[in-house]
């Protein structure tokens, strides 16, 4: 109910600022009481991480932003350039996450509480796998500090949800029993899963998998539960949600979790059919890397079983060029993009590869 003039962002680490908690960015804003103007822009700043950057910071006028740039409950991207904030302004005009590029519809589920139901599974030596974060990684299904849970009742009646999504924008449009039957369809079989926990600075902040069939995941492993099902939508659907231009765009707004709020507040891209086609083919092969992916292999028209390391990245690359055309990023804004990853993270020659496929 005010409009802000100037926020600036600092991190307090080793609380040279502030005597409170160093981990987390903090804004200072600078606010006028009145209503917003659709054309209004507001200065943004940061992120100082000392007394000197901060004097050079706020001394300094700042990038600035419209109101589509910000996420769906105004959130401020954390930005570095004037720049990063036009590439994100291109990034954000496609439909919100749960809307598919306007070919599918899903929303993000929790199965099973870490905590709350750790007695469903404490000392089991039999049931089904249960996996969290930490047992997948992109288009890698390893299964690392997988558990098991026993099948019984209540386990069976708190993945099957009773008004699964029902904090998601498609809740008001999308009745509950059409949203229980996508969890019914989904919690037996393959399905994309996505990492809880991830920083802004990690080598990849979105990490999404295929998760085998007959597998039960826990809130730090949240899955995606689609209205309008299909194989190949979930397969372009992971392609997006691993590909850098869309990393990229998700690490302005993530301090600590993806959660379900961030997630639907992403946007995606218009694909035409051909992209479509492609990104599903590369991301579905990708994701079927043995027999327990027989079945999505077969009703994606992938081949299923292991792939070299050559073709692995060769199918990667097809997307990140896929999901960059499809954005509309011109090659100055790949370089962008490219600067938010260590080399660690996306090495060298991967990154030509991707320049000389996008120049293609």
């Amino acid at each position: 109910k005010a409009t802000p003039n100037r926020i600036d962002f600092l991190l307090n680490n080793r609380c040279w600022m502030f005597d409170t908690h160093p981990q987390y960015t903090v804004a200072l804003l600078a606010v006028e009481k009145r209503t917003a103007e659709p054309d209004d822009l507001v200065a943004v700043a940061g992120v100082a991480r000392s007394p000197a950057e901060f004097v050079a910071q706020s001394s300094a006028p700042g990038l600035r932003l419209r109101r589509a740039a910000l996420g769906p409950a105004l959130e401020i991207p954390l930005l570095r350039s004037q720049a990063a904030a036009n590439l994100l302004g291109k990034l954000r005009a496609g439909l919100r996450f749960p809307y598919g590029c306007g070919r599918w519809r899903c929303f993000p589920v929790a199965e099973l509480h870490e905590t709350h139901d750790a007695h469903l599974w404490r000392n089991a030596k039999a049931g089904r796998p249960l996996w969290k974060g930490e047992s997948f990684d992109q288009f890698d299904p390893n299964g690392n500090e997988a558990r098991l849970c026993p099948v019984s009742e209540e386990a069976l009646a708190k993945v099957r949800k009773p008004r699964p999504g029902l904090g998601s924008i498609l809740a008001e449009e999308v009745a509950a029993a059409l949203r229980r039957a996508a969890v019914e369809r989904t919690i037996d079989a393959a399905r994309v899963a996505f990492r809880d926990v991830s920083r802004a600075t990690d080598s990849r902040t979105v990490r999404a998998c295929l998760i085998p069939p007959e597998h039960f995941l826990t809130n730090k492993a949240p899955y995606l539960a689609f209205i309008d099902e299909g194989p190949r939508t979930e397969a372009v659907c992971l392609a997006l949600m691993n590909s850098l231009a869309f990393d990229w765009q998700a690490r302005r707004f993530i301090e600590t979790n993806l959660n379900f709020f961030i997630l639907e507040g992403l946007r995606l891209p218009t694909l035409d059919d051909e992209t479509f086609a492609a990104l599903s083919s590369a991301a579905a092969r990708l994701s079927c890397p043995d027999e327990r992916f027989a079945d999505f292999a077969e009703a994606a028209t992938v081949a299923c079983g292991p792939l070299d390391d050559a073709e692995r990245t060769r199918l990667r690359v097809e997307i990140d060029v896929l999901v960059a055309h499809a954005y509309g990023l011109t090659a100055d804004e790949l370089e962008l993009v490219f600067q938010d990853f260590t080399l660690d993270a996306v090495p060298e020659q991967y990154r030509q590869a991707v320049r000389e496929r996008f120049a293609q």
